[in-house]
């Protein structure tokens, strides 16, 4: 999928791991801390593109192993476990739970090949081992069906510093648009 689409799908996740957890904090911190939640999805949600800067040779070698080890599960979940980890020693941020910062980092990281399988170039999912690019090809790299839930759901809860269950509905919205591509393309 597009930078943008990874970026509100990284956030909104981020911001509805977190959600629960920053209820608990005191009230004047909650918005600010809601938003570096949205923030530091964005930034996890991106992270496995960036693969696109290793030069493998050639145009055909960069397009070929684009999409394979930075977007592999294995990797991305052993990632995030270790960033999670590592972001729950810092004392400020270990008030919301280990598990809960190990979640959040690997649901981010791992939301983005799930979300570039459904694409049709697909993606190298179960990289190291050797298979072809699992691809379900049911929506377009660019779709803005699936990327305007999250965009305003997002921008909405960062505004306003108040989650809710806001999230959580366009989590939903988009899953089930996605739903659809895939039971469309089955009919």
């Amino acid at each position: 999928m597009d930078s943008l689409t990874q970026v509100c799908l990284g956030a909104v996740v981020g911001g509805a791991v977190m959600a629960p957890a920053i209820r608990r904090l005191p009230k004047e911190r909650c918005g600010t801390a809601l938003r570096y939640a949205l923030l530091g999805g964005a930034v996890l949600g991106t992270v496995p593109d960036l693969d696109v800067f290793i030069n493998y040779g050639d145009a055909v070698a960069n397009y070929t192993h684009h999409r394979g080890f930075s977007h592999s599960l294995l990797i991305l979940s052993l990632v995030g476990l270790v960033l999670g980890w590592g972001l729950s020693r810092r004392p400020r941020l270990l008030v919301l739970g280990r598990s809960r910062l190990i979640v959040y980092c690997v649901l981010c990281l791992i939301t983005h090949p799930l979300l570039d399988a459904f694409t049709t170039y697909g993606t190298q999912l179960l990289w190291p081992w050797p298979s072809r690019p699992i691809s379900l090809a049911s929506v377009f790299i660019i779709d803005p069906l699936y990327t305007l839930p999250l965009l305003i759901t997002g921008v909405w809860v960062a505004i306003r510093g108040r989650a809710g269950h806001l999230l959580s509905v366009g989590l939903v919205l988009s899953s089930l648009y996605l739903g659809w591509g895939l039971t469309a393309k089955n009919w």
